[in-house]
């Protein structure tokens, strides 16, 4: 089964979840701006988010990690070293880069394969790819008890200054905590070691793309140990809560996003009633979320380790 769809939350504690502008010495963080009802009408609240591209980064990152534990080595430099130069071929190292002559060459690479790339050339001509892993932004849940506990603020960081070892550079870097957020996720795998825009046979064998698929998955699992941002003063207090996934062997509906209140029966309701009409086989497997539904295959975990176990062994049909 190659397509997978996964929405959820997580609390977050004084995390840096996406860095935003630097203003003098003062880094601020990612904001974005909500409406949701309240008794009085409609209130909008201003509040730190993560962004998708910065989820799709630290997946990238982590999926790299996961590859290469599994034994994966058709991986270039730039993407075991965590960096978003795509389109360079699997043997290009960071004092040499190679740019693909065509998408097949391309993603013999794990990174170009599983995250995409543009390549533009002089004569006007381009070779892209998808990304076949896509992520929304994470806000926090769309309650208005919930916002009123999310917070932004300033802490103060010393660094010594490099050149003379006794100067204090002192900058403020912005962090937020809220009690939970939600995210989602797509994963379309069914293109792993495929072309999507150009004629071309698997550019790997069958284990390899198992292994992809499933580093892939892992790399779920890294995140949501860590929940990627910006790490570089502190790694962020946070865990995930619940999880809510679906795979199948044919393109399904996304879920709804882990934001909103009701989006563990609103996932099923619309699962259920895309299965009847299609007949499609579908598993969706809850961690932590009481998922109850006639109409698909639901499989209950309490733990991650569950959960991913159940997942894996899902996609690796």
């Amino acid at each position: 089964m190659s397509y997978i769809r996964v929405s959820g939350r997580f609390e977050a504690q004084l995390a840096v979840l996406t860095g935003s502008d630097n203003i003098g010495n003062y880094n601020t963080h990612a904001t974005g701006r909500i409406v949701v009802p309240t008794r009085e009408g409609f209130k909008p609240y201003d509040v730190p988010i993560m962004t998708g591209n910065s989820l799709k980064h630290w997946h990238a990152v982590y999926l790299a990690k996961a590859y290469e534990n599994l034994g994966g080595s058709k991986i270039n430099e730039l993407c075991k070293a965590g960096l978003g130069l795509r389109g360079y071929t699997v043997d290009s190292t960071l004092e040499g880069l190679k740019p693909a002559s065509s998408e097949s060459e391309a993603i013999e690479d794990v990174c170009n394969d599983l995250h995409g790339f543009l390549i533009t050339r002089k004569n006007g001509k381009q070779t892209k790819r998808d990304s076949l892993v896509k992520f929304s932004l994470a806000s926090p849940v769309l309650d208005a008890e919930v916002l009123e506990y999310v917070n932004r603020f300033s802490v103060i960081h010393n660094r010594v200054d490099p050149l003379t070892q006794e100067q204090q550079m002192v900058f403020k870097q912005e962090y937020s905590s809220s009690p939970l957020y939600g995210f989602n996720v797509v994963m379309d795998l069914d293109y792993v070691c495929r072309p999507m825009y150009e004629e071309g046979e698997v550019v790997c064998d069958q284990d390899e793309v198992k292994r992809r698929k499933k580093s892939s998955v892992l790399a779920l699992l890294y995140m949501f140990t860590g929940i990627g941002s910006k790490q570089a003063r502190a790694l962020p207090v946070a865990r995930v809560t619940e999880v809510v996934s679906a795979v199948s062997d044919r393109p399904v509906p996304n879920l709804v996003h882990g934001s909103y209140k009701d989006y563990v029966q609103g996932s099923l309701d619309t699962l259920a009633a895309f299965t009847k009409a299609t007949n499609t086989d579908m598993t969706v497997i809850c961690y932590n979320a009481e998922c109850k539904s006639e109409g698909v295959k639901v499989v209950n975990t309490k733990s991650l380790e569950e959960f991913f176990n159940a997942l894996i062994g899902a996609v690796s049909k």
